[in-house]
């Protein structure tokens, strides 16, 4: 994996506005680039008149730049939106600017500071990947794919309305080709429109060419005339391939643990009815139930889906995390190498144009690393586990000790949920997040019981004040509660007794440098044994119930395999699930897609 984006070269002047040096280039014109931007992009497409129609609008643009355009279509769909409705704004940029860059812009365009202080909160570091940026209330998913424009055939999109917002086409040249033009009209909806400031006649005669209807309009400005172009296809009938529909709660979530409360989550966000079931007496009993867990990604030396999908989310689980002030204070993350292989691969990595936030290998505030081969991520780190549960389901119905026994589909289609003294519960939909016991709907689920002891040792005076995690195989994390939780051991069962042999594999696991320089002390521990929910590949899964069982189920999935993971995996998955049952818009790579799906395990 390597971090392939470039710098914009960004300047403001008094003569020259908002400016790229890289291409030589103005972002938006200094003097109405306001008013340039709301009538190229939101009146040319009459985007008023659509919001109140649709209940579900798809907006892409080539060129996020500064996020002028979204945040005046953010303005205008809060202003015009129907009720239970939801727009997603995909943003394609190979030149990032930076928050605090965006930020100098946004404090010159007073008109929208209600929008711009909400939204720069949330603008991500600058890595190669999707980053997904949710704002709740105007139910707006912002979706920045920071890559190369040519990543978008790696996408499957069906879009309403496209925004042309490249530099110039003699500036930017490869944003403005003939096969670009046609990769946009395949990923068009019918009647889907598309404008550009641009009125070049190659790319005139390149959307044409690519099937549009497409015509001159009138510009704003300086700008006499901008293009316009639409789909217009008495061949493809096809209708919008995501009608909004939140109509599938109640939703019953069978399991309390990160992935059912990564579910409510997700649903929760979206107004929909959901409630969590569990046959233990509280929260996150099972895998989940550690005191914390080490969120980090697991890079790649090459552009493997693994390695991808655990980019984009790490992103994504520990924004979630850090919103829901669920990270304890703490200086990152060492990772030190468990084979002399990972020497190699650590060097390379390092020399792949990470974010230092990401990765590097300078922390001076522990001498003893000075001689040792490590990476050092600064946004890695623990989580607080009970506290991370809590909050993804807060306001969230929670029904203890409710064995689910068996499911029985009514005739109008809701499930009833009866446990082993007969008690109902009904629900629209119901999600399997059980860890390995999902093993017991069939036999057919690829899953693996996994348990894995982790231990605890009572921190010290010196140890105490180590605000760092170790991640080397195994990881030793930073005083929490008292206490350093190391671990974890590997057998496959599902055997939850205390073992001697995975205590002292723990505790001899602990690198020597930390032995002699922070921790002297052994004998003051503790232990807890869990069953992780693995599988072959060691990724999770979701799927229709329906793709393990001969017999049909209607509106019940299961989400699962999280195996050591889940909180990192589990927010994401989730929150592809529903999109899922909802119909909505993944907007995932397809390189990452065989790692959602089952079909893969089957």
């Amino acid at each position: 994996m390597q971090n392939n984006l470039i710098n914009p070269g960004f300047s403001i002047s008094s003569k020259l506005g908002v400016y790229s040096k890289l291409y030589n280039d103005i972002y938006f014109d200094k003097l109405s680039g306001l008013q340039e931007s709301e009538h190229v992009y939101l009146k040319t497409n009459s985007l008023t008149t659509k919001f109140k129609k649709k209940a579900n609008f798809v907006i892409a643009e080539l060129g996020f730049g500064t996020g002028l355009n979204f945040l005046l279509t953010w303005k205008l769909w809060k202003e015009n939106r129907k009720s239970n409705s939801s727009l997603t704004y995909i943003s394609f940029e190979n030149a990032p600017l930076s928050r605090k860059e965006i930020s100098r812009v946004h404090k010159k365009i007073k008109e929208l500071d209600k929008y711009s202080n909400l939204i720069l909160k949330k603008i991500p570091e600058i890595y190669q990947s999707t980053h997904r940026i949710y704002i709740k209330g105007d139910n707006v998913n912002l979706i920045l794919i920071y890559d190369d424009i040519n990543s978008l055939i790696n996408f499957n999109l069906i879009v309403d309305t496209w925004f042309l917002d490249a530099f110039s086409p003699k500036k930017n040249p490869f944003a403005w080709t003939d096969k670009l033009f046609k990769q946009l009209y395949n990923f068009t909806n019918l009647d889907g429109s598309l404008s550009t400031f641009s009125v070049a006649g190659h790319v005139r005669r390149g959307l044409l060419k690519a099937g549009f209807k497409v015509s001159k309009v009138n510009g704003y400005g300086n700008k006499k005339e901008i293009t316009y172009a639409i789909k217009k296809d008495s061949i493809i009938s096809r209708k919008s391939g995501f009608n909004y529909n939140n109509k599938i709660g109640p939703v019953a979530i069978i399991g309390s643990g990160i992935s059912g409360a990564s579910l409510a989550y997700a649903l929760r966000k979206r107004n929909i009815e959901c409630f969590i079931i569990d046959k233990s007496y509280k929260l996150g009993t099972g895998a989940s139930g550690n005191k914390l867990a080490i969120q980090m990604p697991k890079l790649t030396l090459d552009s493997s889906p693994y390695g991808l999908l655990s980019l984009e989310a790490f992103l994504f689980s520990r924004k979630i995390a850090k919103d829901l002030n669920a990270i304890p204070s703490s200086n990152g993350l060492v990772l030190i190498p468990s084979r002399d292989r990972d020497i190699i691969k650590y060097k390379k990595l390092l020399e792949n144009n990470w974010p230092l936030e990401l990765i590097n290998n300078n922390f001076e505030k522990l001498n003893f690393l000075k001689h040792l081969n490590y990476i050092y991520m600064r946004s890695s780190g623990i989580v607080n586990n009970t506290k991370f549960i809590n909050n993804l389901i807060k306001d969230v119905k929670f029904i203890p000790k409710f064995n689910v026994e068996k499911i029985k589909t009514l005739n109008d289609g809701f499930k009833n949920i009866i446990d082993n003294y007969g008690n109902r519960l009904k629900a629209k939909t119901v999600i399997w997040a059980n860890g390995f016991e999902m093993m017991n709907l069939s036999q057919n689920v690829p899953i693996k019981p996994i348990s894995g002891q982790v231990t605890y040792l009572k921190a010290n005076k010196l140890s105490s004040d180590l605000k760092m995690n170790f991640s080397y195989g195994h990881h030793f994390s930073q005083a929490f509660g008292g206490y350093h939780q190391i671990g974890a051991s590997f057998n496959r069962s599902a055997n939850t007794s205390y073992k001697e042999i995975d205590q002292n594999i723990n505790i001899n696991s602990i690198p020597d440098f930390l032995r002699k320089n922070i921790f002297y002390n052994f004998n003051e521990n503790k232990y807890r044994v869990s069953v992780r929910a693995s599988t072959k590949d060691r990724m999770p899964f979701f799927a229709s119930l329906n793709s393990f069982t001969d017999k049909k189920s209607d509106n019940i999935y299961v989400l699962g395999g999280m195996g050591a993971w889940g909180f990192v995996y589990a927010p994401l998955y989730a929150e592809l699930l529903v999109k899922k049952i909802l119909n909505e818009p993944l907007v995932i790579n397809k390189k990452l897609e065989k790692l959602l799906m089952i079909d893969r395990l089957l």
